[in-house]
């Protein structure tokens, strides 16, 4: 229950008031009928009750006065539940540890908080609301005035109330199973379409969407086939529902009619009315309950990920990162499910130098640079900054002090100035004299709306070469110490390499300068080149040195050349 008190203490007034407004309306809805009764028993003695025909009138009236109030409270609440566990995800996306997260894919994710999010609202505001302020004060409304007319009746309702709850466990073993396979298959099928949305053009060439229509298909036909069984057990149990109420009215009628009930006709009228009233929120109980059972599949995988572990030192009031002179990495291992990715790496990144990492693919680069930035955790071995175990730093003051240019370089959804600035105070003629050291002169010139062009979702508007040349010109205004480049320059030309890169050297001084490359352009302007290859640091040393050495640094450039 601690997940849902969370979020009904953030809302504690509107929810008082929503639980108050929807009492007060069964009470009415109840008083109606009570006073219905009393004009029909009335008029059938030729006296009218006028007291009686006022308080109908009154509560006929207040109802629905109340009921459009009640839409206020109602819309708020569910509104605010929904938004609020998209809120919760995205705020856990901020915390999470890195290597937790990636176990999970980005569609997987979105269809997750979108199920979660979405059941995370029915089972708060449309299971449990509804039960407290509807279903509980319109049974015992009632039953109290049902007492008030005769009591042996109460035997004949729990019997049937039985009924209701037995037919309810047994639908309830069938329709759990279906739903947990419907989530997973929904889940699936997003991860699909976002994989075919966001690798068009790989799909497209490659001549993969056939297949991936096909697992499409396969997966969208279960689900239906699932939904469909679902809906066909719901309309099953409002047969039944229906038919066992209608006995329990004929009943009723019958007791009358052979004087085994005593009462006027108007105590006739209103039972048949309470019965209803009665059975309706069982009714409503039963679909909800169902459906909560459901809703819990879909909450209970949004609150799996939400639980999952954060990451300490973004939350913790750890020590404020100085700024940046040198980072020592001693006797460095990190392993994943017993395969060893790195073995023991010492290595001492100092302020003013440029370093790069080069090896083949798979050869623990990137995962080099995860673990110098804190995304993942070395599995021996100790990362210092200034002489301070990276294990005792606040995450968030490292990370005002360091700068990452992927090659997949993040743009997004925004105007070309604010991609690079972000929401910095800087002149507009600073920015553009910044395109132009980054050789995107010519193509600011061709925008229609200058620094206020939309870039598009991801930058679509973009080549994978200005996407890189952006994030050097955003990379510029920073006041980063550490400096990490992931094969920031892949999708840029030789000459236009050679051009950006002795443009923005001079931004390089006094910080830490680490290239995670392929390419033997510009290495000779690098003060330490170091060498991976199976996890291992083989070799490292300057340019010349290493060339000389004629070792793995030579056999690489010699096979670039053949290339």
């Amino acid at each position: 229950m601690k997940k849902y008190k969370n979020i009904l203490a953030t809302y504690k007034k509107m929810s008082i008031v929503y639980l108050i407004s929807g009492i007060l309306i069964s009470w009415l809805s109840a008083v109606t009928i009570f006073y219905f009764q009393k004009i029909i028993d009335s008029s059938s003695l030729l006296v009218v009750d006028k007291k009686a025909v006022l308080f109908y009138g009154l509560t006929l009236i207040f109802v629905p006065i109340f009921s459009y109030l009640d839409e206020y409270p109602k819309n708020y609440l569910a509104n605010n539940l929904y938004f609020h566990y998209k809120q919760e995800s995205l705020k856990k996306v901020s915390l999470i540890r890195y290597d937790r997260y990636v176990n999970i894919g980005f569609g997987v994710l979105l269809q997750r908080i979108e199920n979660g999010a979405t059941a995370g609202k029915q089972v708060v505001f449309d299971f449990y609301f509804r039960i407290v302020r509807e279903l509980i004060p319109d049974i015992l409304c009632n039953v109290f005035f049902i007492l008030l007319i005769n009591k042996k009746l109460i035997m004949y309702l729990l019997i049937g109330y039985l009924v209701v709850f037995f037919t309810t466990k047994f639908l309830l073993k069938f329709l759990y199973g279906m739903k947990e396979s419907i989530l997973v298959n929904e889940e699936q099928i997003n991860r699909v379409l976002s994989r075919g949305i966001m690798e068009l053009v790989t799909f497209r060439i490659n001549k993969r969407y056939e297949k991936e229509l096909a697992e499409l298909n396969i997966l969208i036909n279960e689900t239906v086939v699932s939904r469909t069984r679902i809906a066909l057990i719901h309309e099953l149990f409002f047969t039944l529902f229906a038919v066992l109420v209608s006995l329990i009215k004929i009943l009723v009628v019958c007791l009358f009619i052979f004087n085994q009930l005593e009462g006027s006709i108007g105590t006739l009228v209103a039972l048949i009315i309470y019965i209803d009233k009665i059975y309706s929120p069982i009714a409503i109980f039963n679909v909800l309950y169902v459906q909560f059972k459901m809703n819990s599949v879909s909450f209970d995988r949004l609150i799996e990920f939400l639980e999952l572990e954060n990451e300490d030192n973004l939350i913790n009031g750890y020590y404020e990162v100085d700024p940046i002179e040198f980072i020592n990495l001693e006797n460095i291992s990190y392993s994943v499910d017993e395969t060893l990715i790195l073995d023991t790496i010492f290595l001492q990144f100092e302020k003013g130098k440029r370093y790069a990492l080069i090896g083949e693919s798979g050869a623990g680069k990137s995962t080099l640079v995860k673990l110098i930035v804190g995304l993942i955790k070395p599995t021996k071995g100790t990362i210092r900054f200034n002489q301070r175990n990276i294990t005792e730093l606040n995450f968030n003051s490292l990370y005002e002090k360091v700068t990452y240019i992927s090659q997949d370089s993040p743009i997004f959804d925004g105007s070309l100035r604010e991609n690079i600035i972000f929401d910095k105070k800087v002149s507009d003629d600073k920015v553009i004299e910044m395109l132009k050291t980054c050789r995107l002169e010519k193509y600011f010139n061709q925008l229609e709306h200058g620094l206020d062009e939309q870039l598009g979702e991801k930058g679509v508007k973009l080549s994978g070469g200005q996407k890189q040349r952006i994030a050097f010109a955003r990379m510029a205004f920073s006041d980063s110490d550490l400096i990490i480049l992931d094969e920031a320059t892949s999708a840029l030309d030789h000459l236009t390499e050679k051009a950006v890169m002795q443009n923005i050297l001079p931004f390089f001084e006094n910080k830490i300068v680490i290239f995670i490359t392929h390419k033997m352009n510009f290495l000779e302007s690098i003060d330490q080149i170091i060498c991976l290859k199976n996890g291992l640091v083989i070799e490292e040393g300057s340019y010349d040195e290493l060339v000389e050495k004629q070792g793995y640094l030579y056999e690489l450039k010699q096979n670039s050349k053949k290339e």
